[in-house]
C-alpha cells in the first residue's frame, strides 16, 4: 500500500539544489532555488511536470547549454598550453532531446569551429585576448568529409 493510500504524507522532495559543494574537507548541499526549482549557480534541478498531451511534440522552450574548455598542452611531459578549445552541446530540458550543429564541418581544426562526427558537440578554438592572433594554429587537426552515395 502506498503512502497516499495509508494517509501518510508523501516523502518530502529536496527543498533546494541537490549539488554538493565543499568547504575545505566538509561537504554541504547548495540548497539554492527551492521556490523555483532553478539554482542561480547550477541551473534547473526540478523538472516541470510532463505536458498533458504526450502526443504533442515538445516545443523545446527550456534549453541547457553545456560548455567545457579543453587546454591542449605541448605534450604529456610539457604542460605548456598551446591551444584552447571550447566544446559546446545543447539539449532540451523538457524532453531531453539533444541538438545537432549544422553548417560546420565534422572534425577538429585549430583555425575554425568544427563538430563531432555525430554533430552533437561543437569544437571551437578560442584564445585569450592578450594572445597573438596565431595562438593555437600550430596544432594538427582533421576533417571528416561526407560524400553522397558513400563513394571515395
Amino acid at each position: 500500500m502506498s503512502d497516499e493510500h495509508r494517509g501518510d504524507p508523501p516523502a518530502a522532495e529536496q527543498p533546494g539544489c541537490p549539488k554538493t559543494l565543499w568547504d575545505g574537507m566538509t561537504p554541504y548541499q547548495c540548497d539554492e532555488g527551492a521556490e523555483t526549482g532553478v539554482c542561480p549557480t547550477h541551473g534547473r534541478f526540478r523538472m516541470p511536470p510532463p505536458s498533458a498531451d504526450p502526443d504533442k511534440p515538445c516545443q523545446h522552450v527550456d534549453m541547457h547549454l553545456d560548455a567545457d574548455v579543453q587546454r591542449l598542452t605541448a605534450s604529456d611531459d610539457d604542460p605548456t598550453v598551446v591551444a584552447y578549445i571550447v566544446e559546446l552541446s545543447i539539449c532540451c530540458l523538457g524532453c531531453q532531446e539533444r541538438f545537432r550543429w549544422t553548417g560546420v564541418p565534422a572534425g577538429m581544426m585549430p583555425n575554425r569551429p568544427a563538430c563531432s562526427a555525430d554533430e552533437f558537440v561543437l569544437h571551437a578554438p578560442i584564445r585569450p585576448a592578450s594572445a597573438d592572433p596565431d595562438f593555437g594554429l600550430g596544432i594538427p587537426g582533421f576533417a571528416i568529409q561526407y560524400r553522397a552515395g558513400g563513394g571515395r
